[in-house]
């Protein structure tokens, strides 16, 4: 281009002060920062030191714009600003603007200018003044700060999605999604390794066809970048995979393109959980912080999915023990809903699962509370305080439970009650204990009352028959008052044999089991009662099975539980009616036989099913001293076997007897 200098003539006068407007400019420019130039119809008037330095730190080959070639070589920048500056000298004077060149330097570094291009009057013309200027630090520092802002802003979201509980695989998805985009790359995916050998899943992924997503699995080992990452536990960084020689790209990669990138491990607690890589489809450089927002993305997906594996487990297992604890348990919200209801409490209660969620605990009601207790209730659990009570509940079928039941609340870690538990414990085994118990003592006292009785009894009959004994050998008294005294004397004989027995009976020994045929000891006890039966007017009916097995057993004591049963039976239909006597095989804990006694009579109250088995409880009979079903009731237990007595309304009494085949023990 042709310079000031040669193209000027030097007037006298003019010449002068131009050059000293020149000189001044130059030393102006000189004092500027950035390269100035001037140029007019194409003819470049001035340019300062600057500018030259700054045309001169920028390769040939290192603009950005193709289209700027000259003779097919690619543009010098000096060549691109002149010819900018030329179609811009068209504009009208006082027109600017600023124009970005992004290009490299002699080693291969970034340089990014800025150049403001101004028309100034120029001889009566126009003229471009170009303000060069190196923008690359600031520039750069720019992109950084963006940068930083992008992955801050990539982790406040994922953090945001894991404590919002959702699902992991939307929780992955957001991740490569996220972080293809502040990466600026176009593929990205999360691969999980497999338990039983090295392949990967591709569980979430970005730039590659969504069908693969979640049923692709591709090669791990010291093979595939991903493999080499995991074996390193190091992030692994390609330039450019058609030149790597540590390891081959995967098929996936090479199918979609990809060429540059990253792939980290996806670390917890010193444990692999998988990789998370991220490529470009063109050679790219990969910067520290760049690797460090991966890595740390990475691990906190990995941390999260972690820990949501840690929890369900956690949750599994509390569910089980929740579905196979023994006892009811019961979670509501704090509106008395229903969320929770476990196997042991449908037992319980009979109501299902599936019948009590949404309903409330009043389902239960039994009316045996008062509002009061109701209300003691509330105002402890709504305090923060436990609340443990005794509880009548009613079963679904209309019938009482006793349970011993503790409601707390159950409250997040800042104090707040968000639920109601309730864990109930079925008393009804417990109490027929105690009052298994209770029986047990009393026919202990029972026998203790009747031992001393009989002991007490037989020391003066000693004393009668040995004096009747003595008289009987005293000649001198008449033949028939010494008959009278031998009499006397033996039956206190008897007596005393018959209360040697009994006592005999009290002291506590095991029956003497042998095989017993229950059909024939039901016939005898009939045979033995039939005068009463005729005398009552009571009709009797057998069933009997025909697979019925023999019994061990102690017919004697047998024979005398039928006949309780029996005369009780009898007593209660006092003006006739019906008794049926059913006898068939049971395996209740063992193989057995249910001998069943079913009468017409007039029923027994709930009240006194209550106390029936109760020494001296006659249940308003006119005789008998009530110990005949306590007798019962210990003998059936002696032979390991259950006495139940039960009195629909309308519908008489029913005995139930059963007996083990063998008895236990």
């Amino acid at each position: 281009m042709p310079s000031l200098r040669r193209a000027r003539s030097k007037p006298p006068i003019p010449a002068r002060s131009e050059v000293a407007a020149a000189e001044v400019l130059a030393w102006l420019s000189d004092c500027i920062e950035g390269g100035l130039c001037f140029t007019s119809k194409g003819i470049l008037i001035f340019e300062n030191a600057q500018f030259g330095e700054l045309n001169e730190a920028a390769s040939d080959a290192g603009t950005e714009d193709p289209g700027h070639t000259i003779q097919g070589r690619e543009s010098s920048l000096r060549t691109r600003l002149f010819a900018d500056a030329t179609a811009w000298e068209a504009q009208p004077l006082g027109a600017h603007k600023w124009q970005t060149y992004r290009l490299t330097d002699r080693q291969g570094h970034p340089l990014i200018y800025e150049c403001r291009f101004n028309i100034v009057p120029y001889h009566g013309a126009t003229g471009v003044l170009l303000v060069l200027q190196d923008v690359t630090d600031r520039m750069l520092l720019a992109q950084e700060a963006s940068q930083v802002a992008r992955f801050q802003s990539v982790l406040a979201r994922i953090g945001t999605l894991a404590v919002s509980d959702a699902p992991a695989q939307e929780l992955m998805n957001a991740a490569v999604r996220h972080t293809a985009r502040a990466l600026e790359v176009d593929l990205c995916k999360i691969l999980i390794a497999r338990d039983d050998d090295d392949h990967l899943f591709v569980v979430a992924g970005i730039g590659i066809e969504e069908d693969l997503i979640g049923k692709l699995t591709i090669e791990g080992g010291t093979h595939s970048q991903a493999g080499f990452a995991i074996r390193e536990r190091v992030p692994v960084v390609v330039r450019d995979l058609r030149e790597e020689t540590r390891f081959t790209p995967s098929k996936l990669l090479t199918e979609h393109g990809g060429i540059a990138g990253m792939c980290v491990p996806m670390l917890v607690e010193d444990r692999v959980y998988g990789v998370m890589t991220a490529h470009s489809k063109e050679v790219r450089d990969f910067t520290e912080k760049e690797q460090e927002f991966l890595c740390t993305v990475a691990n906190t997906i990995a941390t999260v999915l972690e820990r949501r594996r840690r929890a369900d487990t956690q949750r599994d297992f509390y569910h089980r023990l929740f579905m196979s604890a023994q006892d009811g348990i019961m979670l509501t919200d704090t509106d008395g809903r229903i969320l929770e209801w476990n196997p042991a409490l449908e037992r319980m209660t009979g109501w299902t699962r599936d019948e009590a969620l949404g309903q409330r605990p009043a389902i239960l009601k039994s009316g045996k509370h008062g509002p009061e207790f109701y209300g003691r209730l509330w105002q402890a659990i709504r305090s923060g305080q436990p609340f443990v009570d005794r509880f009548v509940n009613r079963r679904k079928d209309g019938s009482e439970v006793l349970v011993w039941e503790s409601v707390n609340p159950v409250k997040d870690r800042d104090g707040t009650t968000q639920y109601y538990m309730a864990i109930l414990t079925d008393l009804s085994e417990r109490e027929q204990m105690l009052e298994a118990l209770r029986h047990a003592e009393q026919v202990k006292l029972v026998g203790q009352l009747a031992g001393g009785i009989l002991h007490e009894v037989r020391n003066p009959l000693i004393g009668l028959g040995s004096l009747a004994t003595h008289l009987a050998a005293q000649e001198e008294l008449p033949q028939a008052a010494r008959d009278r005294c031998r009499l006397i004397a033996r039956e206190a004989a008897r007596i005393d044999d018959l209360l040697e027995s009994h006592l005999g009976q009290l002291r506590p020994r095991p029956f003497d089991l042998q095989p017993c045929d229950l059909p024939s000891l039901i016939d005898d006890t009939l045979i033995l009662l039939r005068p009463n039966l005729t005398k009552q007017r009571v009709h009797v009916t057998k069933t009997l099975a025909t697979d019925l097995p023999i019994v061990e057993a102690s017919r004697a004591h047998l024979q005398q539980v039928c006949l309780n049963i029996t005369m009780n039976a009898i007593d209660a239909m006092a003006g006739g009616g019906d008794l049926t006597v059913d006898l068939r095989p049971e395996t209740r804990r063992t193989p057995g036989v249910l001998m069943t006694f079913s009468d017409s009579g007039k029923g027994i109250p709930p009240d006194d099913l209550q106390r029936i088995f109760e020494p001296f409880f006659t249940n308003g009979k006119a005789k008998g001293v009530g110990l005949g079903l306590t007798i019962t009731h210990d003998i059936i237990e002696r032979h390991g076997g259950q006495l139940m007595i039960h009195s629909p309304a309308g519908r008489g009494a029913i005995v139930e007897v059963w007996l083990p085949v063998k008895r236990e023990g």
